[in-house]
């Protein structure tokens, strides 16, 4: 494609040529002859520092957010990492503009909507391509692993375009608050937006709880989503739908406390929930393999976009039971006297959620191993300490992804928001810990629940920049205390 087909804004820019270019890219390492290189500064890395590299393997231009460079085959853009992703849909054919785009943020939650949209979609016979923390499937059939919750913009204007190549209807993705500041959703015309949840997170990044609302409301007042469905459980989800309907009257609530024009009730059954919908001016009534009511929530968020396309309710109450969780999800593992929980939960409200469902659902203790990541948002340490001393029978305190810090410091900082220090259980070894815990529920003799939570899918340990292979349910599946 041209480049005056795709970088408008920039003609009349200097160094600006008319040439054909091949393909786009951020990274140097994948630049061939006749490509073009975006050269902009990350937060960790500097693309900047990568332009002889994109020169020397071919690119026939390159376009910097530096003003320092004096070549001519580099063109300097200011504005560069607003407008990547535009650049990049014109060069894709905008495919955004002819798939049905679903973007999904919120603290906790979007992996489950995602996947359970796109899952529902194919069971409903319409191909439904998806981005997840954990996959990224341009058919929704093939899996391929993900490398970030929200790829850049090029990748994702990338596997949008290879989706329409496979006839797929939807786009189903997750937007990330790391992705909504850096603006990779710039480019994408969107369908649904929704928000799953709000509360504590990635502070070390925001900088502030405000900060960090005000950079997840730009997907719903900032980049013109056609309708909008945000939960309103929490009071930032209140306050976001009393601004977003303001703005776009194609706005629903979604609740699992109050009334809302998605509004669930919950019965539990032995293997899962019995979920009763009040969807606008219909019901509907379901099952779903969790014990989860917060998980659930996400799927409705799903459902709700869904009956808003006009599915029929009974077809789509056919298909939620054959609905699987995505990994590490309140991923259950049973041996002898104890039921064992892997789970993601890596925040204060997701943990206490996790730990009050399962104490809902089960009449036996609930007990509670996890530790917090490195190099993190520090202020919520010590809200999960709390949380997991007051919503469970046992805390085991041990390593997450510590990266660069101390373990041990990071085991002190959660232990400040502990109150009993004494009768918690500290192992820094991660699957020591697993054991310990194992093999003390087991002597127990009853019936017994062990939450593991924090990694969830993960199938690593992150420390002091290396990756070690380390995968909770594995550990569980082997221990030798079972």
């Amino acid at each position: 494609m041209k480049t005056n087909q795709f970088l408008q804004e920039l003609v009349n820019q200097k160094n600006f040529k008319e040439i054909d270019i091949n393909n786009i890219h951020l990274d140097s390492r994948d630049v061939s002859e006749g490509d073009l290189f975006f050269a902009i500064k990350g937060n960790k890395m500097d693309g900047n520092d990568f332009i002889a590299n994109a020169l020397e393997k071919g690119a026939s231009l390159v376009i910097s957010d530096s003003n320092k460079h004096e070549r001519k085959d580099i063109l300097y853009f200011e504005e560069l990492r607003k407008y990547l992703g535009i650049f990049a849909s014109r060069f894709y054919g905008n495919p955004s503009s002819e798939l049905k785009t679903i973007c999904v943020t919120g603290t906790n939650g979007k992996t489950t909507c995602v996947e359970a949209f796109s899952a529902l979609s194919n069971l409903l016979g319409e191909k439904c391509a998806f981005m997840s923390t954990i996959n990224s499937s341009n058919d929704g059939e093939s899996i391929e692993r993900s490398q970030l919750t929200t790829p850049d913009a090029i990748t994702i204007q990338r596997n949008m375009h290879s989706a329409l190549g496979n006839n797929s209807k939807y786009m189903a993705m997750e937007a990330s608050s790391h992705g909504l500041d850096q603006n990779r959703l710039s480019g994408i015309d969107i369908d649904f937006a929704i928000l799953t949840s709000f509360s504590h997170d990635h502070l070390d990044y925001h900088g502030s709880l405000e900060s960090y609302g005000i950079t997840k409301e730009k997907l719903f007042l900032n980049l013109n989503p056609k309708k909008s469905l945000i939960c309103i459980d929490s009071l930032f989800g209140e306050d976001l739908y009393e601004k977003a309907i303001k703005i776009n009257p194609h706005t629903y609530s979604v609740s699992i406390e109050q009334p809302a024009d998605f509004q669930a009730s919950f019965e539990y059954l032995s293997n899962g929930l019995k979920v009763k919908l009040k969807a606008l001016d219909q019901e509907l009534t379901f099952e779903l393999k969790t014990v989860s009511r917060y998980l659930a929530s996400n799927v409705i968020c799903a459902i709700a976009v869904l009956i808003i396309e006009g599915i029929d309710l009974e077809l789509i109450s056919s298909f939620t039971q054959k609905i699987g969780f995505p990994t590490g999800r309140l991923q259950k593992i049973k041996k002898d006297n104890i039921t064992v929980y892997i789970d993601y939960a890596h925040t204060p409200e997701a943990l206490e959620n996790a730990l009050v469902e399962l104490k809902r659902f089960h009449n036996y203790p609930v007990w509670c191993l996890f530790g917090c990541g490195g190099d993190r948002d520090k202020e919520k340490r010590s809200l999960m300490g709390r949380a997991a001393e007051e919503f469970s029978e046992k805390v085991i305190l041990t390593s997450d992804n510590p990266r660069s810090e101390d373990k041990d410091q990071i085991i002190n900082d959660i232990l400040d928001g502990i109150s009993k220090k004494d009768q918690i259980i500290i192992e820094s070894d991660r699957e020591k810990a697993i054991e310990i815990a194992l093999s003390a529920l087991k002597n127990e003799k009853k019936e017994g629940v062990l939450l593991i939570a924090g990694k969830g899918h993960e199938t690593y340990q992150e420390i002091d920049g290396n990756f070690y292979e380390f995968n909770d349910a594995e550990v569980v599946k082997f221990c030798n205390y079972f």
